[in-house]
């Protein structure tokens, strides 16, 4: 992977990221790649402040994630991230996290797009990289990774419906609730003893709408063999905020 553009942090993990059966959160995943990303769109000058001066910023709109090993608390990780050859209008940027010995962890993708701030329009992202095709990463971390998520309404009886709002803790710099939130939002929803008995292996999410300060939020779930599968609707409007699934060892 030497060959292509990427970043990369070495980290010992944290109490603060494991749920009380000592499981690494997705949440935390979620944070991991996208505390890489930010960094190295800022070291390839695509950065927060520099897309800011143009009037664009970058939107995640799917995430997928595999999980190999769970890491231990206190193990010592690398957390390494590699961006595809940006298409017209999304960018797919892969994550890998490796055990002091190159084990593979946790293995995940992500896709991006460019909004403008001020019309809310897509703009086209690959005019913003300005390297080789060579030094973009050609394989697929997870195969079949950011898949467009089924909606809940059709897959049966919803077994469970959870209720919230968002706080000023939830919020990123740009004032909307932050994308690790909405994980913990899905593993909030899930059943105690279903959750402590069970093992994620991978999760996926799609990012549809964004959350502001106060905003109210339903999500229905439904589990289908070793899948749970989540949506939230707003209350203010019809189209879903989010939609998640969960793939159980």
């Amino acid at each position: 992977m030497n060959n292509y553009l990427q970043h990369t942090q070495r980290i010992v993990t944290a109490v603060d990221e494991f749920d009380f059966a000592e499981r690494i959160k997705p949440s935390a995943v979620m944070e991991y790649f996208q505390d890489l990303a930010t960094v190295h769109a800022l070291e390839i000058g695509i950065g927060y402040e520099e897309m800011k001066s143009q009037n664009l910023c970058w939107v995640l709109n799917r995430l997928s994630a595999e999980i190999d090993r769970m890491p231990t608390l206190g193990e010592e990780i690398t957390i390494t991230t590699l961006p595809h050859k940006p298409g017209l209008v999304d960018a797919i940027r892969d994550y890998y996290i490796t055990d002091r010995n190159g084990n593979s962890l946790i293995r995940g993708t992500s896709r991006w797009c460019v909004l403008d701030i001020v019309s809310k329009g897509v703009r086209r992202c690959a005019p913003l990289f300005h390297y080789d095709d060579t030094q973009y990463i050609p394989d697929a971390a997870v195969s079949n990774g950011n898949p467009q998520l089924s909606d809940i309404s059709s897959m049966g009886k919803i077994e469970k419906t959870v209720t919230g709002q968002v706080h000023i803790t939830d919020l990123d710099r740009n004032g909307h609730m932050n994308n690790a939130r909405y994980a913990d939002i899905v593993v909030n929803c899930c059943d105690f003893e279903y959750y402590a008995t069970h093992t994620i292996r991978a999760f996926d999410f799609n990012f549809l709408s964004e959350m502001k300060i106060n905003d109210t939020y339903t999500v229905h779930m439904h589990t289908d063999g070793n899948a749970s599968h989540f949506q939230a609707m707003g209350d203010r409007r019809e189209d879903p905020i989010f939609r998640a699934r969960i793939l159980w060892k």
